[in-house]
């Protein structure tokens, strides 16, 4: 193993919580534009080099079931971290329109590669 390694293979702790990662789409992009304290010149790429993954209860077989149930909260935070003012957020906001605005990825396996305490902050 290499000695400038900071990740052993052994002894890795998982954590009991499922991934699901928010991609922005084309259709979000337009959006974000659209808000008057964002730069006209945003790009796909610059969007997508930043996506929030968001730590969900473990699920077996129902993760696209959990994510009907509450997609509302994840739109809601991501329209949020680009324009506080809810005026001003799409009007329709249903689970057909959340997939136009965000691609969803779910991760099953979350290991820690990390030494020390996971510490919660709240926004």
């Amino acid at each position: 193993m290499n000695s400038n390694q900071d990740i052993y293979y052994e002894n890795l702790p998982t954590i009991n919580r499922n991934i699901f990662v928010a991609e922005p789409t084309e259709v979000f992009l337009e959006w974000a534009k659209n808000n008057p304290d964002t730069d006209l010149k945003l790009t796909m790429d610059e969007l997508l080099s930043d996506s929030t993954a968001y730590l969900i209860p473990e699920q077996e077989d129902n993760a696209q079931s959990w994510l009907r149930r509450n997609f509302k909260t994840i739109f809601e935070i991501e329209l949020d971290g680009w324009c506080t003012d809810p005026s001003r957020w799409p009007a329709d906001r249903s689970y057909k329109e959340f997939k136009k605005y965000f691609r969803m990825h779910f991760c099953s396996s979350v290991i820690d590669l990390a030494k020390g305490e996971i510490e919660r902050e709240y926004i």
